[in-house]
């Protein structure tokens, strides 16, 4: 059976990570810790008419994962040589900071709301997804995305304004977000 899932899903699956990390040689790698999880969790599959939205959704989980790794260890690097790149920073490495440290923030709030909310938001903010492809991997209707997505932003920006401060200048974009809510680096 895991044969059969193999050879009539391998492809469209690696487009699929490759779409979203970029990388050829790391999607499949990301795809062979996929068939690794179907293999070893194939048995909790009750309904065999959602293997193909229980595969995609494996794949999303898998590249989070990725992602989450890739952001530890850029997060563990930068703070290695804080002391030293402080003194050289220009405004273009201040403004990518900036702009670092508020999609780390938005990706740790999103993950704080409702999982009805985060999952779809998620999918769509952070992973880019289209709102017709989050239906379909998640057997949700269209509509019902589109309003999981809108109401998801409004508890997003609540939690924002409620933990950090925005600002826009001429450099771009200055943020400062509190500890207590958890985003802050």
């Amino acid at each position: 059976m895991i044969e059969k899932i193999y050879q009539q899903f391998q492809q469209q699956l690696l487009k699929f990570i490759i779409s979203k990390v970029g990388d050829a040689s790391m999607a499949e790698d990301i795809l062979q810790d996929v068939f690794i999880q179907v293999i070893n969790k194939i048995d909790t599959l009750e309904d065999q008419t959602k293997l193909t939205p229980w595969l995609y959704q494996i794949c999303r989980n898998k590249i989070i994962d990725y992602y989450r790794i890739k952001k530890l260890s850029t997060v563990s690097l930068e703070h290695n040589e804080t002391q030293d790149y402080a003194a050289q920073t220009e405004s273009g490495n201040e403004f990518e900071n900036d702009i670092e440290q508020l999609e780390s923030c938005i990706t740790i709030l999103i993950k704080g709301l409702p999982d009805n909310f985060s999952d779809v938001l998620f999918d769509s903010e952070i992973q880019t997804l289209k709102h017709k492809e989050i239906a379909d991997s998640k057997q949700l209707s269209l509509s019902a995305v589109k309003s999981r997505v809108r109401r998801g932003r409004l508890l997003l920006k609540k939690q924002l304004e409620a933990c950090c401060t925005i600002e826009f200048n001429e450099q771009g974009v200055e943020s400062d977000c509190k500890q207590q809510c958890g985003c802050a680096q």
